[in-house]
């Protein structure tokens, strides 16, 4: 017996730390030491052996005193809070523990709901990424000996704050590392870092159907993001508004943006005074149900002869889940005025993916099969404007000049294979082998894309 009381009187010292303030407040008497032979040590044992509270990892205590009233209350509160883990003998000794203790745990919850009003409302979550790649920008295999390889490590701190009655601040902080950085046929391999950069800070207002984002945001909401988030923008953030709309089982999503400021974060410039890229954006959704859905979507650069961004593109895409098995599929086609005359405008992807993955199970995974066609001028392959996994084409942007270049589009297919291997933390491997998507008219000089593979490693926290 004397073991058991030891045991509780740690448990209970350790939990009460976070509350010891509250004693003030308490009825008369909160103090009184529970007797040794009381019942309710037992009680509370049964509570540490079910898993509702926790005490010392090893089991010990140092020290040796009566617990008061207010101490085993304390122990009670914290296990109300995982009563949904209580079978049915624990939940009859909570139960009859919650009786006993009713004056000094109803105390204690009028002080915890006080301190829960007066907390701050600011949420710390992120991430942290490691990845191997190879030839992400598709060298060509026959005029290149070596494709571009590199190792980049990422950190990424997401807060979210309430500021008011369906307003909400969302900010993230970025920071990534590339060594061993290595370019199209060269020898010599370098490193850098890129400075900590705000790549996301934006004010969200919800209220029932309709949302609102502005600042620097990431278009994408439950109404309509921008089509299947695949071959438009996707999960990039950029400057400027976002409103989304439902409408029973359609979505509606409109807004205007500046896509600049993110490339300066991504491509490690930041600072760099480019020519700002101002683009229209519209997005069209119907939700036949939790299995399938339709999408048009909708990218149109402003002012494009002084830019050179010339994207005018439509994109209309569905995803359809059936059993084990989820099919995504889009198509995009580019409409701008004035593009080269070899301008490949049509393109389109497809995923075939096999089971899905829980990241709080490891050894849960997913495998999917891509294919894709995509013309030189069908998306943006030089800025990664779009969701894929690789560039979709060999294409260049230059800053001095504001002259985009397409290259020489894409087409193949792709494996993947993603598997939770910890809490929290994945693994996935990339493949993908790929030829230019008409050679003849874009006038490539090869026949065939170096292949490219990818190994990836994120925790979320």
């Amino acid at each position: 017996m004397k073991k058991k009381k030891n045991f509780v009187l740690a448990l209970a010292a350790a939990l009460s730390l976070s509350v010891v303030g509250t004693t003030l407040a308490a009825p008369a008497n909160p103090f009184v030491d529970v007797p040794a032979q009381h019942w309710a040590y037992d009680a509370v044992n049964k509570l540490v052996k079910a898993g509702l509270v926790s005490g010392y990892g090893d089991g010990t205590y140092k020290g040796d005193r009566a617990l008061t009233r207010y101490e085993i209350a304390t122990i009670v509160a914290k296990a109300l809070a995982n009563s949904e883990k209580a079978d049915a003998e624990t939940k009859a000794a909570l139960d009859k523990l919650q009786a006993e203790f009713a004056t000094e745990l109803n105390n204690l919850g009028v002080r915890v709901a006080n301190l829960e009003k007066n907390a701050s409302s600011i949420k710390f979550t992120g991430d942290a990424r490691i990845r191997y790649q190879n030839n992400w920008g598709l060298a060509a295999n026959n005029t290149s000996k070596s494709a571009p390889t590199r190792f980049e490590e990422r950190i990424r701190v997401n807060l979210t704050a309430n500021v008011a009655d369906n307003l909400n601040f969302l900010g993230r902080l970025e920071a990534s590392n590339r060594s061993n950085n290595r370019a199209v046929n060269a020898g010599i391999k370098t490193s850098g870092t890129d400075p900590v950069s705000v790549d996301r800070a934006e004010f969200e207002w919800n209220r029932g159907d309709t949302t609102v984002q502005v600042g620097r945001f990431i278009p994408f909401s439950s109404a309509a993001s921008l089509g299947q988030n695949q071959l438009l923008w996707g999960t990039g953030a950029i400057d400027g508004f976002y409103i989304s709309q439902k409408f029973g089982k359609f979505g509606l999503s409109a807004g205007y943006a500046d896509l600049t400021s993110n490339w300066k974060n991504s491509l490690g410039n930041t600072g760099s005074a480019f020519t700002s890229v101002n683009v229209t954006l519209a997005s069209l959704k119907y939700q036949f149900d939790k299995n399938a859905n339709v999408t048009l979507g909708y990218l149109n650069a402003l002012q494009p002869e002084q830019t050179g961004y010339k994207f005018k593109q439509l994109a209309y895409g569905t995803t359809f889940r059936t059993g084990q098995f989820t099919i995504i599929a889009e198509g995009v086609r580019n409409n701008a005025a004035n593009l080269p005359s070899n301008a490949e405008k049509n393109g389109f992807f497809t995923r075939l993916q096999w089971k899905t993955q829980n990241l709080q199970k490891p050894g849960s995974y997913f495998l999917y099969l891509d294919y894709l066609r995509l013309g030189n001028w069908a998306i943006d392959s030089a800025n990664f404007g779009h969701n894929l996994n690789i560039a979709g084409s060999n294409g260049t942007y230059n800053w001095d000049t504001n002259v985009y270049t397409a290259g020489d589009g894409a087409k193949g297919f792709g494996l993947g294979v993603n598997v939770t291997i910890a809490k929290n933390t994945d693994f996935e491997a990339r493949y993908y082998k790929l030829k230019p998507y008409d050679k003849n008219q874009s006038g490539a000089a090869f026949d065939d894309y170096k292949d490219g593979y990818q190994f990836i490693t994120n925790y979320r926290f």
